[in-house]
């Protein structure tokens, strides 16, 4: 395959990785958010409303031990974890599509030397080696409706590009 068409499929699979990475942001902070309200108002409502507690106790009793489960359970989400590691990918692949956009700049309006192309490619090849590593206590679960709105996303770049 030439060096002209590794760099186009690179910059491609960089900006849809950034936009993958950053719908993952995007749900763990929402589940986050939900989390934290459901904790934060189940905990004020049940100092503040005794009066219902004497109407519906089962009901009450009910959402005060999914409260106290999730509270327990909320440590182990990692939600704060995934949000952080996919933000810093997000951002990592950003930078990469931002370098590999200026090479095919350079190389689509003969700027660039053939062999300096394949040099940078290859760097950045590398470079985005290291920074897609998901660490091993993160379970990366495999979100194809992410994959699929980050390639739609990545499509409406590359029709900006054209």
């Amino acid at each position: 395959m030439e060096i002209r068409t590794q760099v186009w499929n690179f910059m491609i699979d960089s900006k849809t990785n950034e936009y993958f990475s950053s719908l993952t942001v995007k749900y763990y902070q929402k589940w986050d958010l939900i989390t934290n309200i459901f904790l934060v108002a189940v905990t004020s409502s049940s100092i503040a409303a005794w009066a219902i507690w004497k109407e519906f106790p089962l009901l009450w009793a009910t959402i005060i031990g999914l409260s106290q489960i999730m509270t327990l359970a909320k440590p182990y989400f990692l939600f704060p974890k995934y949000i952080k590691v996919f933000n810093e990918k997000s951002i990592h692949w950003q930078y990469n599509a931002l370098e590999l956009e200026e090479l095919w700049h350079k190389l689509n309006n003969s700027l660039i030397e053939e062999v300096e192309v394949t040099k940078i490619y290859f760097e950045l090849r590398k470079k985005s080696l290291a920074f897609d590593q998901v660490p091993e206590d993160i379970i990366f679960f495999n979100f194809n409706r992410f994959q699929e709105e980050a390639e739609n996303q990545c499509n409406i770049y590359i029709k900006k590009l054209s």
